[in-house]
């Protein structure tokens, strides 16, 4: 041996990790949040399938994974309520799996997802479902006794209350909040909503607010603690604060970008703030509302995105009319529908991605969750 070498038996040895669970749970807290990680992880031995269908560790792995994944879409063709999954194997999601349980007599209509629940109104019972696509645990509110009436119109929105718990009864659903928008064109064009929570089984006052004669576009945006909904063909978005529980009129940008027929969407930006997206041609201008120290709100044009110039656009897309379909909360993103497939952008960073091909939805409603409720430890469900 020459001089200066080290013995091997003389080299120090490497300290093995602590075997103990609380390292196995740091560890498995990090893995990505898609449908196939737990139940893969929870197949290599008992051990890891005890630590990952914990109830504990599960409520701490959604609290570290804040934005969860998209798994797909609702499309409502006239009732006909599908799902559409957007990821590829091994997380992709059945259609079937996601197939909500009815009634014989029961006419459904989807108005949009958040936090996991998805709400529908079964306008033949007078109720709204709200209900979790992945555990199947669904919850019938029957409307307030005003908004009983013909020839309305009814949008809505459900979210996650605050705290632990369940709502009455079996529901089985985490606690949540469910807004009602009931929409009367004679003899006066009038909005009234109504706030639903769980918790306490009743519904508050009943605001109402005069509208132009319209229809509530897309599902609603929740920005801070106000709703916003669209009022197509016109010059106004309509705003329900949860804490006032009052409604209130938004006028929309003057700006020749932005026209009654413009494809328009409500957004949440950065600061959480309202914003808007208007569309005319293959161009996306982007805005935000910024509000002074007198509560007064003005619209500030944030940036444009030229689609030619991120898109691979073909010839026939170029003259093909281009919509948008709505936006998720959770990713940050808004969604397309062009001739050639439906697109995703990221609203920061303008990222793009193609989801899949066609353009035959006429409602669309994105889907995210955390798929590890129910019994994805007993089967994947994975194709």
């Amino acid at each position: 041996m020459s001089e200066g070498a080290t013995s091997p038996a003389l080299e120090p040895e490497v300290a093995p990790l602590p075997d103990n669970d609380d390292l196995h749970r740091e560890i498995f807290l990090r893995l990505p949040p898609l449908p196939s990680s737990l139940p893969r992880a929870s197949l290599v031995c008992k051990r890891w399938r005890r630590l990952l269908s914990d109830p504990a560790f599960l409520r701490r792995f959604c609290a570290h994974h804040r934005a969860p994944p998209l798994l797909g879409f609702f499309a409502d063709e006239d009732g006909d309520i599908e799902f559409v999954p957007t990821l590829r194997r091994p997380d992709r999601i059945p259609g079937v799996r996601f197939s909500l349980p009815r009634r014989g007599d029961d006419y459904l209509s989807f108005l949009g997802c958040r936090h996991g629940l998805a709400l529908l109104v079964d306008r033949a019972r007078s109720e709204a479902v709200v209900w979790n696509p992945v555990t199947g645990s669904q919850c019938r509110v029957p409307f307030p006794p005003e908004f009983n009436k013909r020839h309305v119109y009814y949008k809505g929105a459900v979210l996650s209350s605050s705290g632990d718990g369940h709502v009455h009864g079996d529901c089985r659903l985490i606690p949540f909040k469910l807004v009602l928008v009931h929409q009367t064109d004679l003899p006066d064009t009038l909005a009234s909503a109504c706030l639903y929570e769980s918790e306490s089984g009743k519904w508050g006052n009943i605001s109402s607010i005069a509208i132009p004669w319209s229809r509530l576009h897309q599902p609603a945006v929740l920005v801070g603690n106000r709703l916003y909904w669209i009022l197509l063909g016109t010059s106004d978005i309509l705003e329900f604060d949860l804490d006032g529980q009052s409604l209130a009129m938004i006028q929309k940008p003057e700006d020749p970008r932005v026209t009654n027929n413009s494809g328009i969407q409500a957004l949440r930006v950065e600061g959480n703030k309202l914003g808007l997206a208007t569309l005319s041609k293959l161009s996306i201008q982007l805005w935000q509302r910024e509000t002074n120290s007198d509560a007064a709100g003005r619209w500030v044009p944030w940036k444009t995105i030229e689609l030619d110039k991120l898109l691979p656009l073909s010839r026939l897309m170029r003259i093909w009319p281009t919509t948008i379909l709505g936006f998720d909360e959770d990713s940050n993103a808004f969604f397309i529908c062009t001739s050639v497939g439906i697109y995703m952008i990221q609203l920061e960073s303008t990222q793009f991605t193609k989801l899949f091909e066609g353009d035959s939805f006429t409602a669309y409603y994105p889907y995210t969750s955390l798929y590890t409720a129910g019994d994805v430890f007993t089967s994947t469900g994975l194709d």
